[in-house]
């Protein structure tokens, strides 16, 4: 039975691997360096911004502002009133603040790299479990799995769970573990998010064209 269940999922990381190299979202934060993976200060601005705000509107915000400020030590510098300024029309205005503050110890404490381990990037201010493990496993390709609203909606979807997502936050983290790819994170986590915004939407998912439906319970 639990081979069963291995397979299932092994098929469903295949079957959304391939589906995101055709499909996947052309978003300037995911532009590849040589290592083949994106700009660590570019994922680290981006999961900021997309903090309760849509993928649109970050788009038209997000290249201003890597124009504008490049690098850790171009954001660390400016002022508070600076960025609160640049912030306008993205909403939340703590987000910025604790932005700025994460460059300025990023800057002091590990040589303006962002860092790699879970703990040090959840220390910083304005970081939660979803947004360290979203900048592990997409700037690093660490083996982990953040669960936005997109991935525990599609986890929920195929493990058939009825009750509302606030209420089975550990089981999702728990089947979440399963679907892990250990070499091809960067690549997997971005395809559930771009399937969920595309297929499995909240309202009137497209399960008819669904490459999975076999494998949904729901």
């Amino acid at each position: 039975m639990n081979l069963l269940k291995k397979n299932k999922e092994r098929q469903i990381q295949s079957i959304f691997l391939n589906w995101y190299k055709k499909n996947k979202r052309d978003l300037p934060w995911r532009a590849l360096q040589r290592n083949k993976l994106p700009n660590p200060y570019y994922v680290f601005v981006s999961e900021y911004m997309l903090q309760q705000t849509t993928v649109e509107t970050v788009k038209k915000r997000f290249d201003e502002f890597i124009l504008k400020r490049p690098t850790i030590d171009a954001l660390a510098s400016i002022s508070n009133t600076s960025i609160l300024s640049f912030w306008s029309g993205l909403g939340y205005y703590s987000r910025a603040t604790n932005l700025l503050k994460a460059s300025k110890i990023i800057k002091k404490n590990f040589m303006s790299k962002i860092p790699k381990n879970y703990n040090d990037l959840l220390a910083l201010p304005g970081i939660g479990d979803y947004t360290a493990k979203a900048i592990l496993g997409i700037a690093y390709n660490k083996p982990v799995m953040p669960l936005d609203a997109n991935i525990e909606r599609i986890i929920s979807r195929i493990y058939g769970f009825q009750l509302p997502i606030m209420k089975i936050k550990r089981e999702l983290k728990e089947k979440s573990y399963s679907l892990i790819s250990k070499n091809l994170t960067t690549q997997l986590i971005q395809a559930f998010m771009d399937y969920g915004s595309i297929i499995c939407t909240p309202r009137n998912p497209n399960c008819i064209n669904c490459l999975i439906q076999s494998k949904c319970i729901a």
